[in-house]
């Protein structure tokens, strides 16, 4: 009665794998040795058909308490990485007359898990790089902004020296032409205006002076004025290329993020428990 009971299993367990499609081993047993073996292409049990169920293996456990049981064997066993299965047969008085035991190659599996954790390792470690990065272009950009704003200003006081100087070539040309007048006088005066002549003279050439020196700094002023121009419009450059790259470097901080997401979700999928 139990053979026939098993005999089923034995008819299913050759083909298991093709049903699968799968790297499995398979085996049956009755309540004290193996009946069927087929080992899986890249991992095997070491089964002999007619041996006894040893006390240590799953399938042992599964005939002596009458209940199912899964478990991982690690690779330092056999050679590969697998999940045992195993499950009770019983006849119809609810008595346990056999057992089928499954094992399923874990290699890709484990391969996976290997790669998902060491992609998330990177995805973390660039992460933290993203964030650097990221970090440093916002200083600079702040740096930028000062910097602009203090070309800014340096502008602003160059206009305001220029107002400056316009004033000493306006008070320069006035004490110039006081000058001139005094002289015609001083020489209408003869010789009471000699002394006189002679202060007029000097007051003209401090004019004449203050006027060629505050053209001198008036066009130092234009050359430097320009070049803070060009600045201005280099920082301003800068800056642009700077809040783009800020934005980009968040933009890939963001997917990042997402990716490495997918990489925890995937390591979590693939652990074997």
């Amino acid at each position: 009665m139990s053979e026939e009971i098993l005999e089923p299993f034995l008819q299913v367990m050759p083909v298991l794998k093709e049903i699968l499609q799968e790297d499995v081993f398979a085996a049956v047993a009755d309540t004290s040795k193996f009946l069927y073996y087929r080992p899986g292409d890249n991992i095997d049990a070491k089964i002999k058909v007619g041996s006894k169920v040893p006390v240590e293996d799953l399938l042992y456990k599964t005939l002596k308490e009458g209940k199912g049981y899964s478990a991982v064997v690690p690779k330092e066993i056999f050679g590969t990485p697998f999940r045992g299965v195993t499950y009770p047969v019983k006849n119809s008085d609810g008595d346990v007359i056999g057992a089928v035991g499954v094992g399923r190659s874990l290699d890709k599996q484990m391969k996976l898990e290997e790669s998902a954790d060491t992609l998330f390792s990177g995805l973390e470690e660039t992460g933290a790089g993203i964030e650097e990065i990221n970090s440093g272009s916002e200083k600079m950009n702040q740096m930028i902004c000062n910097m602009s704003e203090i070309t800014r200003q340096a502008e602003k006081q160059i206009e305001e020296s220029n107002e400056i100087i316009s004033m000493i070539q306006n008070i320069a040309s006035q004490s110039n032409l006081l000058g001139l007048n005094a002289a015609i006088e001083a020489a209408r005066s003869g010789e009471q205006g000699k002394g006189f002549a002679v202060v007029a003279s000097e007051m003209r050439k401090l004019a004449q002076l203050s006027g060629e020196s505050s053209k001198k700094v008036s066009r130092a002023l234009s050359e430097i004025s320009n070049n803070i121009k060009n600045i201005f419009e280099t920082v301003n450059q800068v800056k642009s290329v700077s809040e783009k790259q800020v934005t980009s470097m968040k933009e890939i901080t963001s997917t990042l993020e997402e990716i490495t997401a997918s990489a925890q979700t995937m390591t979590e999928i693939s652990k074997v428990e």
